[in-house]
């Protein structure tokens, strides 16, 4: 498995939108193109700069068109053990690529939304919530578990719909990391197998 996070505001600063744009596949642009949100238009781009990242690092044909399930998770069904998942939020945009199924989610510190909580928490979970005392950390415990249950959803394939109404399931691993200090993210899987670190990926090395 690897992670690969960027950061958008930098990535488009550096290369340009219109450059980032040009180089996505065709499949990509289409994503794009669906974004009316000026700042969601360049954090689907990040995105797209990620994705295409990856299939040049696994050999995948630009040409490749992927299909979607019934919840808009993206695969390549011709591809061998090519399996990859976006996430984009705040000033950020991540991916996690794997030979198996994989789910992420990133995530930046914002203030936490009592009634959510409620709805996505375990009553352990509420309990270990409360006893939190600075509105910080109750801002950061909200993104990290949320982060968490949202990757687990994006595994399955349920998405937000599965999020709400999902139990701990068996065989599910999560892992969190904190790629910088604004932000969480974490990786689910099936297998209890991630690397130590997230990869920071510049603007560098997307933008060629």
């Amino acid at each position: 498995m690897e992670i690969y996070i960027t950061n958008t505001s930098a990535l488009i600063t550096q290369t340009g939108a219109k450059q980032l744009y040009d180089s996505l596949p065709d499949f990509r642009k289409k994503a794009v193109d669906t974004c009316k949100n000026p700042k969601d238009k360049e954090r689907s781009l990040a995105a797209g700069a990620l994705l295409l990242f990856c299939m040049k690092k696994r050999g995948v044909s630009l040409e490749e068109t992927p299909y979607y399930n019934k919840n808009g998770k993206m695969y390549f069904p011709y591809e061998n053990r090519f399996y990859v998942n976006l996430s984009h939020s705040a000033d950020y945009a991540a991916c996690a690529l794997d030979s198996k199924e994989v789910g992420i989610d990133v995530e930046g510190v914002r203030q936490y939304q009592e009634n959510v909580l409620r709805r996505i928490s375990s009553e352990e979970e509420m309990q270990s919530f409360s006893a939190l005392k600075k509105e910080e950390e109750k801002n950061s415990a909200f993104i990290r578990l949320w982060t968490r249950k949202e990757s687990a959803a994006k595994l399955s394939g349920e998405g937000i719909a599965g999020l709400l109404s999902a139990q701990p399931q068996d065989c599910v691993y999560t892992r969190t990391y904190t790629p910088f200090p604004d932000c969480f993210l974490s990786v689910s899987s099936h297998e209890n197998d991630f690397p130590d670190k997230v990869i920071v990926l510049s603007p560098e090395s997307l933008g060629r």
